[in-house]
């Protein structure tokens, strides 16, 4: 329930793509920085990989408590807390040499992250309409991609210019201007414990009843699979780039630059379809079927030109972010009835992190032994997976969707 001040629709969306460009951009620079890490540290791609992975597990592991927390407390002061942690974490890893030092501080990192995007998603629900969450939610998911943007131009930039850690410092003070913003923005604003709606008060529903009833358990294997794709192409076709194509380390991170580029166009083509279509498996059955089309290339045809590879596979990452606003961002607001929607959105992101912890420790180790050809192999069965599940699932989410 929302008391206090009522914030305008203008500045509740440009606050929530503040604090979610903020998310982006401190959880991808290490990411983007791994190819001058690893040369400088002297250590293997597994190695450094290693603290990625930790940091997915710890998202998604938080992304449940703090879902749980989002319909408790008040989101305006976790993802306070959470900014301010994220801040400095990125500001200690910037003195940091040893490897297993930084891993344990990505992975408070992590957790740090985890804080925002279920109290975030429940902010935007109670500070706008039915009718505007939709619109609103799109233009803050935007954010990711515009943060991932921002991230593959400016640490190319850094890293052709000064030492890796600058990339963190840099970040850590951004994070600090945009902390301050929100700050002073939210004050007065003081959303408590989520209320279950009236069409809902006369039966009890647990978590696990509201999972049972939506049938969401093939759902979790999409969202797995579509993390798996995301976040291991973003982690890792720098490497590739580098290691197949023999560019710079900067060059091969801005080369990466057109993923996000490719995202913005997959949110905004899902959500056309989404405000037309009504259901956001149906439109993320078209979007996943475009990402498996695009995998058979990569994966069975051998030396594709440089240009063509990294198109394809910012093809592939830019569906992954369309099949995630689906899943991610749109359907817990189905939840909001029952007073759960931080939960289900915590919960349902929280196994998009599973998938991306699989990924870059997997595809690490896969490109470590087996070579990169292997890897996009695996890109192919993970798509044509993906693409069949959400088919699979469609009939029953739209037998939920219409149900009174």
């Amino acid at each position: 329930m929302t008391q206090g001040v009522k914030l305008s629709y203008n500045k509740v969306v440009t606050l929530g793509f503040l604090v979610y460009f903020f998310s982006y951009a401190m959880r991808l620079d290490y990411a983007a920085s791994l190819v001058a890490i690893v040369n400088d540290l002297g250590v293997t791609n597994t190695a450094a990989s290693v603290a990625i992975t930790g940091s997915f597990i710890t998202y998604g592991l938080g992304q449940i408590v703090f879902g749980i927390v989002g319909d408790k407390l008040s989101p305006v002061k976790i993802i306070t807390m959470a900014m301010f942690g994220t801040v400095l974490v990125n500001l200690l890893v910037s003195f940091c040499s040893n490897i297993a030092l930084i891993t344990v501080l990505w992975c408070f990192n992590g957790i740090f992250q985890a804080m925002i995007w279920p109290p975030l998603c429940r902010f935007v629900a109670e500070q706008t309409t039915n009718d505007q969450y939709s619109n609103a939610i799109t233009t803050v998911g935007l954010s990711a991609s515009v943060g991932t943007i921002f991230v593959y131009l400016f640490v190319p930039f850094i890293l052709s210019n000064t030492i890796w850690r600058n990339v963190f410092r840099s970040m850590s003070v951004c994070g600090v201007i945009i902390l301050l913003i929100w700050i002073l923005s939210t004050r007065g604003v003081n959303i408590s414990k989520a209320e279950v709606k009236a069409q809902v008060t006369e039966k009890e529903y647990s978590i696990f009843k509201v999972i049972a009833i939506a049938g969401l358990v093939p759902i979790f294997f999409i969202i797995v699979l579509q993390g798996i794709l995301r976040d291991g192409i973003h982690t890792w076709l720098p490497s590739m780039i580098n290691a197949e194509f023999s560019l710079s380390e900067s060059s091969s991170v801005l080369s990466t630059a057109v993923l996000p580029v490719l995202s913005i166009a997959s949110v905004l083509a899902s959500n056309f379809f989404f405000l037309r279509l009504k259901n956001e498996i149906k439109t993320a059955s078209i979007i996943f079927t475009v990402a498996a089309l695009a995998t058979i290339p990569l994966g069975l045809v051998s030396n594709l030109p440089a240009l063509l590879s990294i198109f394809l596979a910012a093809l592939i990452s830019g569906c992954m972010h369309g099949v995630n606003h689906m899943v991610i961002s749109l359907i817990p607001r189905r939840f909001h009835k029952y007073g759960l929607m931080s939960t289900f959105s915590g919960i349902l992101n929280s196994f998009t992190y599973i998938g991306s912890a699989l990924s870059t420790y997997a595809f690490a180790s896969v490109s470590d032994n087996f070579g990169w050809g292997a890897v996009r192999v695996l890109w192919l069965i993970i798509g044509v997976a993906g693409a069949s599940l959400c088919i699979f699932k469609l009939k029953s989410w739209n037998k939920f969707i219409t149900q009174k």
